[in-house]
């Protein structure tokens, strides 16, 4: 009987000794090395286990109580009565797995009804479901543009906008962090004849910037160039109907696909692309997140759909995330934490090395705020920041006490730093 998968690297001994380890890039990766390091002190930062619905005070799996600025739960539908009701009749209706892609027989007709809703809240022809955001991105992406054609991409979009670009037949052509001059020179060295394609996110998520969505359309209309935006941080929190940055800079008729995660306002898990009708039924014929891959469960569309409707009858949710957001954004810049600019439900406290934003969080953690702690590679290496999230459903009291803990957790980090320093 087997004893099971090989611990660490293959047995040297053979006609091939010398042969590299092919594992090495996993077993020897620096950034995997300080995470346990994290780990064995006591301070991780990473996969904190919770015990239970990500509420605006959230309980954790050491059984203490923290202010949650740290889920996307932008709504704070994730734990509402409404939306684990419906996924409740669902898994009861459906069972716990669609057992089969869309293609197949993981098609049911709340997928359907989800798809439909999304594509009238976006005002597209249609939307098509996938089982991630990451996989939304994935399946449009990797469909477009051929050999000859281009993808520029920002070069602080999500992580799987960069992947979903690599995996297109198109060159990708990364362009500076909402630099429209670096856009423009990019688009004016495309060859005239060559399919363009210029992808942003409509909220960048490690730090809430907006796009200028505004101008970078004129720019794509300018050089007959598509225009993707991801709005996975911006559906449910900004523009007057929560449909994104593109609604908020009042272009979003103007953008060609839009992409999202369920798993932030709409309280699930799953992601979508909204676009023209011809272009769905592009992604549903070769996309390999849709035609390869499970549905996604039926019950996670379920809550997904409750969690749309209610964002679509009760727009007084936005309004006071956006408040909520603004409310926070004072606060720490009066306790002496300013954020880096932004309009979403994503804040970023700079905090530059990993010592001193490892040291930060732990102080929050340790006094009673969740938030995220976020170096590199998902931020410049020495430029690290403190990510907060808020939540329609946080009280002003919260967002006033958790303001004042970050700062003073910011504080005493870095003097942490300097002592060493000088020591």
């Amino acid at each position: 009987m087997s004893d099971g998968l090989a611990a660490t690297r293959p047995d040297p001994s053979g006609t091939f000794r010398g042969r590299r380890d092919a594992f090495a890039p996993l077993l020897e990766n620096p950034l995997a090395a300080l995470l346990r390091e994290h780990s064995d002190a006591g301070a991780a930062t990473h996969a904190v286990p919770t015990g239970g619905a990500p509420l605006p005070v959230t309980t954790y799996a050491d059984g203490r109580s923290r202010i949650n600025l740290g889920t996307g739960n932008y709504l704070g539908l994730a734990g509402d009565p409404r939306v684990v009701e419906a996924a409740t009749a669902a898994l009861r209706k459906y069972g716990t797995s669609a057992s089969g892609s869309r293609v197949l027989n993981g098609t049911t007709a709340l997928h359907l009804e989800l798809e439909a809703e999304l594509a009238d809240h976006y005002g597209t022809e249609a939307a098509v479901l996938t089982s991630s955001g990451v996989n939304a991105n994935l399946a449009l992406l990797s469909t477009v543009c051929g050999p000859e054609d281009a993808l520029l991409v920002d070069a602080h979009v999500h992580a799987s906008l960069h992947a979903a670009a690599a995996a297109s037949r198109g060159t990708v052509v990364r362009w500076r962090h909402n630099d429209l001059d670096s856009l423009t020179a990019r688009l004016e060295r495309l060859d005239a004849r060559a399919g363009a394609v210029v992808v942003v996110d409509g909220v960048y998520s490690m730090t809430g910037e907006l796009a200028p969505l505004d101008a970078i359309v004129p720019l794509c209309d300018r050089y007959g160039a598509r225009l993707v935006v991801d709005e996975a941080h911006g559906l449910g929190v900004l523009g007057a109907g929560g449909r994104g940055a593109g609604e908020q800079l009042g272009v979003l008729s103007r953008v060609d696909a839009v992409t999202v995660a369920l798993s932030k306002s709409l309280a699930s898990v799953g992601g979508a692309a909204m676009t023209s009708r011809a272009a769905a039924d592009g992604i549903r014929a070769g996309a390999m997140p849709y035609v390869f891959s499970a549905a996604n469960d039926p019950a996670s569309v379920a809550a997904a759909l409750a969690s749309l409707r209610i964002l679509r009858a009760e727009p007084e949710r936005v309004a006071r995330l956006q408040r909520n957001g603004e409310l926070l954004r004072t606060a720490l810049a009066e306790a002496g934490a300013t954020p880096v600019p932004g309009r979403g439900a994503v804040l970023a406290v700079l905090t530059g090395s990993e010592e001193v934003t490892a040291g930060a969080w732990r102080a929050c953690f340790d006094d009673g705020v969740y938030i995220n702690a976020v170096a590199y590679p998902a931020v410049p290496r020495g430029k690290g920041v403190l990510r907060l999230t808020v939540m329609a459903t946080h009280t002003d009291d919260q967002l006033r006490e958790a303001a004042q803990v970050v700062a003073a957790a910011v504080r005493r980090a870095r003097d942490g730093e300097r002592e060493m320093a000088l020591a």
